[in-house]
């Protein structure tokens, strides 16, 4: 398609773009901008162009295509930032904070198998913050029953633990 038979295809249309440009954005200059950016995309598509059936159609939906087209971009662009940015920054982790409750979790459970003497101890002394002297007092044992109950104990839970985690 020639210049002139574009001119006279397309240029008559313009009103109509116009209408649909408006329509579609709300603004008087935007709508112009639309109207001038398909003209000017079906303009340098002229050469592929077969004479539509109805031209003005042909250029509203033209028209229409390439505001979806820019419309879109446009809202990828702006949801286009990183995750990071969007999430809420608090004093904590909640991975952080479920993987210990696990940890802990576990390391109940494996307090909770040990032999009577060794659960109490390790209980007494560090889930209570009580010293070895309080610990005999409560217990009857002499100090090193403790240490050595205590030393027993936190050996299990670890052995236990690392048996969980391979």
């Amino acid at each position: 398609m020639d210049a002139s038979d574009f001119k006279k295809i397309f240029l008559p249309c313009h009103r109509r773009m116009y209408a649909a440009a408006w329509r579609l954005t709300g603004n008087q200059q935007e709508a112009e901008d639309l109207v001038q950016d398909a003209l000017l995309r079906l303009w340098t598509k002229r050469d592929d162009l077969k004479v539509p059936d109805n031209a003005e159609a042909f250029a509203v939906t033209t028209l229409r295509n390439l505001y979806y087209d820019q419309h879109r971009k446009k809202h990828l662009q702006e949801n286009d930032e990183e995750p990071e940015e969007h999430q809420l920054h608090t004093e904590r982790d909640a991975s952080m904070e479920l993987e210990q409750q696990q940890e802990a979790s576990m390391v109940a459970q494996a307090i909770a198998l040990l032999p009577d003497k060794q659960r109490l101890v390790i209980t007494l002394h560090d889930l209570d913050n009580l010293s070895y002297e309080e610990i005999e007092a409560q217990t009857g044992l002499n100090s090193v029953n403790v240490r050595v109950a205590l030393s027993r104990a936190r050996k299990a839970v670890r052995d236990k633990l690392s048996g969980l985690r391979t």
